[in-house]
């Protein structure tokens, strides 16, 4: 009997510990979150040396990742905030769409700020757009566009490889800079291209698009030594009045792999030939009228 109370209250003391444990943990966890953060949340602002936000990141990263973005930009944190008469409240899709036909459209995003002080600093209104993957920018085109000054300023980063098919690719990343007016109503028309998509079932491959980070900066001023400030509207989020927006990129469908293979054989078939028999009566046209001038 004496064994069994022994063990019984090594058992009760056990329990105890351990459910102390598991206290101080959830404690130690809940502190954490109502403390300070270490992801960047909406009216953080921070601080880059370079042109642009992205120009900065990928001087130290090789490809795009959400969560080393985030930690890109809490490491770049300025010392002190912007002030708030300066923070717009509000930084609202109002519309966002894939217009146009075939295999170059136009991504279009329209966005409201309200309301926006007009002695701000914060003069350009920064769109991080992130491409799915089957989807690029052309960067001459977009140099063309800005040239005609559609965009203050503008830069494709990550792969901008436009010959790769989209399973050799890699996501890209273009970052735009556009002026704000006095209303806060911006809109952007980004033209797109879809890549040779892989061979599927439906015929059709289904490219998505998130919603894009939102930033209200400084203008870069190199010459004059000043870092340029960023103010964060949305990260990967905003309040949207927008629905998903997809597009439906033409594929090559499995089961026609053969009869295309066939077909593309014979036409280059007939085609090799059709230039071997030209090839043979030109000869033949020259020998006579070489002979003939004899």
């Amino acid at each position: 009997m004496g064994s069994k109370r022994g063990r019984s209250v090594i058992a009760a003391i056990f329990i105890f510990f351990a459910m102390s444990c598991l206290n101080s943990i959830s404690t130690a966890q809940v502190g954490t979150s109502d403390g300070d953060s270490d992801e960047m949340s909406d009216s953080d602002t921070f601080c880059i040396s370079d042109q642009y936000i992205m120009q900065s990141y990928f001087t130290t990263q090789s490809s795009l990742n959400e969560s080393e973005f985030r930690s890109f930009l809490l490491l770049q944190q300025c010392s002190e905030n912007i002030p708030s008469e300066d923070v717009p409240a509000v930084a609202m899709l109002q519309r966002r769409d894939v217009t146009g036909e075939g295999s170059h459209r136009h991504l279009l995003t329209s966005i409201k700020l309200r309301p926006f002080h007009s002695q701000s600093q914060l003069h350009e209104l920064v769109i991080v757009e992130r491409l799915p993957l089957g989807v690029f920018a052309d960067p001459f085109e977009l140099q063309s566009l800005q040239q005609r000054r559609a965009f203050r300023d503008v830069s494709v980063f990550g792969d901008t490889d436009l010959e790769q098919p989209s399973f050799r690719s890699n996501r890209s990343v273009v970052e735009i800079h556009v002026d704000i007016n006095e209303n806060g109503e911006i809109s952007v028309k980004l033209p797109l291209h879809a890549r040779y998509q892989p061979i599927g079932e439906s015929g059709y491959s289904r490219v998505e698009f998130g919603e894009p980070d939102l930033f209200l900066c400084s203008r870069h001023a190199p010459n004059q030594g000043q870092e340029q400030r960023c103010l964060v509207l949305s990260i990967g989020r905003s309040k949207s009045e927008t629905r998903s927006v997809v597009w439906e990129i033409p594929a090559g469908i499995r089961s026609h792999t053969e009869y295309v293979s066939v077909i593309t054989f014979v036409a280059a078939v007939l085609t090799a030939l059709s230039i071997l028999v030209a090839s043979v009566l030109s000869s033949k046209v020259d020998s006579c009228k070489n002979t003939k001038q004899l």
